[in-house]
């Protein structure tokens, strides 16, 4: 499968988090926004209303609003820099390889991965190490939509024999 399959259900499920207020549409440069999440500072936009975000959301879909982003609502003050907002999708004129220019706006790989991984029937998720500081984002997006958690097993060097083995 790809997770391009699934943009139409990843878009549906961005909709829903802004309307639980829990991501918001930000406009901030890329590098300030790098400095602000370093130094635990809200984005001047993270509190617009649901409504304001769902308006900038539906520009940004058509790809009326690229200076924007999709952002999660977690914890600006967290010591994982990692839940200090995330990015959850992002605009984009670059056409997709296999969907080429159907869609303005991509999910990030950290919102994509609990998404397919849940929709697709995953139980246990096998992870390389390097991602550790993201499980508690992987877990966190699986909770605001409500959805059960996943075992997550953590490797360095995993060789498996006789076994087919997906990897994303």
């Amino acid at each position: 499968t790809y997770t391009s399959d699934y943009f139409p259900k990843i878009f549906e499920l961005l909709r829903e988090l802004i309307s639980k207020n829990l991501a918001y549409l930000d406009n901030t440069p890329v590098e300030q926004m790098r400095d602000e999440r370093t130094k635990k500072i809200d984005s001047a936009t993270r509190n617009l209303s649901v409504e304001e975000n769902l308006a900038i959301y539906d520009r940004l879909l058509a790809g009326e609003a690229d200076t924007y982003c999709v952002r999660a609502k977690i914890n600006m003050q967290s010591p994982n820099g990692c839940m200090r907002d995330p990015v959850l999708a992002r605009a984009s004129k670059v056409p997709h390889h296999r969907t080429g220019t159907n869609y303005k706006v991509y999910p990030t790989y950290d919102f994509a991965c609990p998404v397919v991984d849940s929709i697709e029937g995953v139980t246990h998720v096998l992870r390389t190490n390097e991602y550790a500081d993201r499980i508690p984002q992987y877990m966190w997006v699986l909770g605001a939509l409500g959805w059960p958690k996943l075992e997550i097993y953590e490797y360095s060097r995993l060789n498996l024999e006789h076994t087919y083995l997906s990897k994303r």
